[in-house]
């Protein structure tokens, strides 16, 4: 029997909005990493028990094997992964796991194995109240994600050259509440993310330098949006008690 469980604590606690895994699969390969005979690489859908995954399966108790594990929010009944060495992954809404156990002999004993999430979060917080609408749209970029992942070598393939753009929707948000959040897959390297209020004040679009999008990141943009990439300047106003030039009759304001 295989079970497959996902993380409960720490960085890992399901955030607010949050979706659970809808479905897992393990692949099973030699233990050089080459598939097995007569089709029996092929992932295998595991069943959910309500806190996690399992199947069972019959293997040669003298072979040493690989076991590769994916798990996504994706629907149950959306097409099957082909191969866990290259999932297709969709950024913005899905969130996935993975994980993998190298040279394992088969042996009557439970193989258990808890998975990581292979991607980040991105949770956009504001701190000002604000509305957004056609007119004043709100988008946080993130210019660099991939589109496929590697469980065995735990690598992104795949770069999507354009990234991921989130678009806020439209109402009016109150001050130190969540806009929203995305979900992107990253390879790790620090990048600049854009965010952009284009409200009644025409905001600059702004950078946010050095953010780690790295698998098992929870990302929080947080601040005044609705002042976001405005500058803060001071206008300073002066009264005097006198007047120095006297009046000398009325002005024609048509001269001026």
């Amino acid at each position: 029997t295989i079970t497959a469980s996902l993380p409960t604590d720490g960085m890992q606690t399901r955030a607010a909005g949050d979706a659970a895994a809808a479905r897992c699969y393990v692949q099973i390969l030699d233990k050089d990493g080459n598939p097995l005979a007569d089709g029996n690489s092929e992932p295998i859908e595991m069943g959910s028990n309500g806190d996690s995954f399992t199947t069972t399966v019959y293997l040669n108790g003298s072979e040493i094997y690989n076991f590769l594990f994916w798990a996504d929010t994706e629907a149950t009944d959306a097409a099957a992964p082909a191969d866990l060495r290259a999932v297709a992954y969709t950024n913005g809404e899905t969130i996935a796991w993975a994980g993998k156990i190298d040279n394992r002999p088969w042996t009557a004993d439970d193989i258990e194995i808890e998975l990581n999430h292979v991607v980040s979060r991105v949770t956009v917080m504001t701190e000002s109240g604000f509305t957004v609408s056609e007119t004043w749209p709100l988008t946080v970029t993130v210019p660099t994600v991939f589109s496929t992942y590697n469980v065995e070598t735990e690598e992104v393939t795949g770069q999507v050259d354009k990234g991921y753009t989130f678009s806020a929707a439209s109402t009016t948000y109150d001050a130190n509440a969540e806009v929203g959040h995305f979900y992107v897959l990253g390879d790790g390297n620090n990048q600049s993310l854009k965010l952009w209020y284009y409200g009644p004040k025409k905001n600059p679009d702004i950078l946010i330098i050095d953010v780690p999008v790295s698998a098992n990141t929870h990302i929080t943009l947080k601040g005044d949006i609705y002042n976001a990439g405005m500058v803060e300047g001071n206008i300073k106003a002066t009264t005097t008690t006198g007047w120095n030039t006297p009046e000398e009759g009325d002005i024609d304001i048509d001269k001026y």
